[in-house]
C-alpha cells in the first residue's frame, strides 16, 4: 500500500480505482501463480497503463507482496467472521471444511490456497516471500487453535492433545483436501476423508 499512497501523494489522480485494482490482481495471481501471470495479464485484468502500474505499485514482485498480504487479510477476517457465527470451535472446523466440498459440488473454480501455491512456487529460492508465507501461516494457525481451544473448553473436542499440534493438523488436513480437489477425487471420497479426519478431535 505504501506505493500507492506515495502515488496518490504526488498529487496526480491514479485515473483507476487501487483497491479493485488490487483485488484483480490477486485473482490473477491466484489462479496462475507468479511466474505464470505476466505483466500482460495484470495489466489487462486491472485495466491500467504500464505507467500507471508503476507509480502505484513499483514493480511485479511489489504487487504480488501485497496481493499476499491482501489475500491473508481478507481469509483472516473471513476465518474471524465464522468462529463468530459458528462459536462451537468443533462445528466451525467441520463445517470449514464440509464447505471445501461443496464447492467441489457446485463446480465452482479451484485454485487451491494462493498462500500454500506460494510456498510451493517460491520453495527454497526468496527467502523474503517465504517469510511472508511463515507469517500467514501463523496467522491462520492462531485462529485454528481458538477453535480448537473453544472444542475443548465445550467438551467437543479432547483436552489430551495439545491445540497447537491439532491446529496444525487441522491446517495440514485443509490442505490435503485442496490438494485432492485439484486431482478431481470424488466429493463423496472427500467427505468420507473428513470423517476420518474429524475422529483426531475426539
Amino acid at each position: 500500500m505504501k506505493n500507492q499512497q506515495k502515488a496518490m501523494k504526488k498529487g496526480r489522480p491514479l485515473g483507476f480505482d487501487p483497491a479493485e485494482a488490487m483485488e484483480t490482481a490477486m485473482n490473477v495471481f491466484w489462479e496462475k501463480g507468479y511466474d505464470g501471470a505476466s505483466l500482460d495479464d495484470l495489466l489487462q485484468a486491472t485495466n491500467i497503463s504500464k505507467s500507471s502500474f508503476y507509480n502505484a505499485y513499483g514493480n511485479k514482485s511489489g504487487l504480488f507482496e501485497q496481493c499476499l498480504d491482501l489475500f491473508c487479510d481478507k481469509q483472516i477476517a473471513l476465518l474471524e467472521q465464522g468462529l463468530k457465527e459458528t462459536p462451537n470451535g468443533r462445528d466451525f472446523i467441520e463445517k470449514f471444511l464440509r464447505e471445501l466440498v461443496l464447492d467441489v459440488r457446485l463446480n465452482k473454480p479451484h485454485f487451491g490456497c494462493f498462500i500454500m501455491n506460494t510456498a510451493h512456487e517460491f520453495a527454497g529460492r526468496d527467502v523474503h516471500i517465504s517469510q511472508l508465507v511463515s507469517n500467514a501461516t501463523i496467522r491462520f494457525n492462531e485462529i485454528m487453535q481458538r477453535a480448537i481451544k473453544n472444542g475443548q473448553n465445550t467438551g467437543t473436542i479432547t483436552k489430551e492433545k495439545d491445540s497447537k499440534a491439532l491446529a496444525y493438523y487441522v491446517m495440514s488436513s485443509i490442505a490435503g483436501i485442496r490438494l485432492m480437489i485439484s486431482a478431481q477425487v470424488d466429493p463423496d471420497q472427500l467427505d468420507a476423508i473428513i470423517d476420518v479426519m474429524l475422529t483426531a478431535l475426539d
